[in-house]
């Protein structure tokens, strides 16, 4: 689904979904880079459902993090949309890859 075709729910949730994965998996690959991996989840799926709690309790936007109570679209957005979107950025990331590599994710 593209953007310009989500619902108005849909799309503030899709903002704090993609700002919630981009300051993890950002804090997870500066781990990688500073040689202390055992602060990432060790399996992809733990990843997966720590950024799906993470984006559906905490509200997140650009450059911070868990400020507060997720919007209330992240409800009205639905499981299968939040995780979906959790999925496709998962799959199209550069960190996820390195990240992969180092802790043995299969993508």
């Amino acid at each position: 689904m593209k953007y310009k075709d989500m619902n108005e729910h849909q799309k503030i949730a899709f903002r704090n979904i993609k700002a919630a994965f981009n300051y993890e998996v950002g804090g997870w690959y500066n781990c990688i880079q500073d040689n202390c991996p055992e602060y990432i989840p060790d399996t992809l799926q733990e990843a997966k459902d720590f950024i799906y709690e993470e984006c559906l309790n905490n509200a997140y936007g650009a450059g911070y993090c868990g400020s507060g109570k997720a919007p209330k679209e992240m409800r009205f957005a639905g499981t299968e949309f939040i995780k979906e979107r959790i999925n496709k950025l998962f799959e199209k990331d550069d960190d996820v890859k390195a990240i992969a590599e180092v802790k043995g994710w299969t993508l």
